[in-house]
């Protein structure tokens, strides 16, 4: 009897814990449906805006210039398919997301998540490409001023910086010249980035790596499939291994 009301109660509350996530999702898009609202119907064709597939929380929106277009891998505009700025990472302050954009191109081809305290800054000539399944959890602080392409399934751990410029460069005295001070960002598929990575401009990475916490990414580094890299100078620390976003059965509390 004792397990027959077990296999009854459990789905019972399953669902109910389910409802009141639910239910806390929508008060906190409702929260912030005015600025919402104005970001999909400025940017984004009407048959696109009236589904809001953009939905922002605690929005710091310092410049809404440029373009945002959503050509998504599988043809279909959904609610929510791109959220910014709700808090996924407690240790981070529940700022939301700062938008600034000044003429560039931002174009998000599925899902895609950027997780609380956030800064997202994008030049009058920028072009940012995000493919499909990007998760940022919190603290990114992105600063397109050239171009960046994400390819699908990218992972970007906490507080993770990526610059496609440098913003100042230097000059080369015997040559009386400046040297490059930017250069296109393309990140491969399946690539993880842990806590505090910084992918610098003219950066190409290969599909399928992982880099370790902290790990300067630059052109001239280490780059590998199927590896772990990290460490400074970048070296390959482990061959023949994926990370676990390849893994849609993988459960964290299950890892002893």
């Amino acid at each position: 009897m004792v397990s027959l009301s077990n296999q009854l109660v459990e789905p019972i509350e399953n669902k109910r814990l389910m409802n009141k996530k639910k239910l806390r999702r929508y008060l906190q898009e409702l929260r912030y449906i005015i600025p919402t609202l104005y970001f999909n119907f400025h940017y984004l064709p009407w048959q696109q805006a009236i589904k809001l597939p953009i939905v922002l929380y605690k929005p710091h929106l310092l410049a809404c210039k440029g373009k945002v277009r959503i050509e998504s891998d599988d043809g279909r505009i959904r609610h929510a398919m791109v959220r910014m700025g709700f808090r996924r990472v407690s240790v981070f302050p529940d700022n939301g997301v700062t938008w600034d954009n000044h003429g560039g191109t931002v174009v998000f081809r599925g899902d895609c998540i950027i997780g609380n305290d956030s800064y997202l800054s994008f030049g009058p000539k920028a072009t940012v490409d995000i493919g499909h399944g990007l998760i940022s959890h919190a603290g990114l602080r992105l600063a397109s001023y050239h171009r960046i392409t994400f390819h699908p399934h990218v992972v970007l751990g906490w507080g993770c910086i990526c610059m496609d410029t440098n913003f100042h460069p230097m000059y080369d005295m015997e040559k009386n010249e400046y040297l490059p001070a930017y250069g296109p960002i393309e990140i491969g598929e399946y690539n993880w980035f842990g806590a505090g990575c910084k992918v610098m401009h003219s950066v190409t990475t290969p599909e399928h790596c992982t880099w370790g916490m902290g790990t300067t990414v630059t052109r001239g580094c280490v780059k590998k499939s199927y590896c772990l890299m990290g460490g400074s100078p970048v070296q390959v620390l482990r061959e023949n291994v994926k990370n676990t976003i390849e893994d849609p059965n993988y459960n964290i509390e299950s890892n002893d």
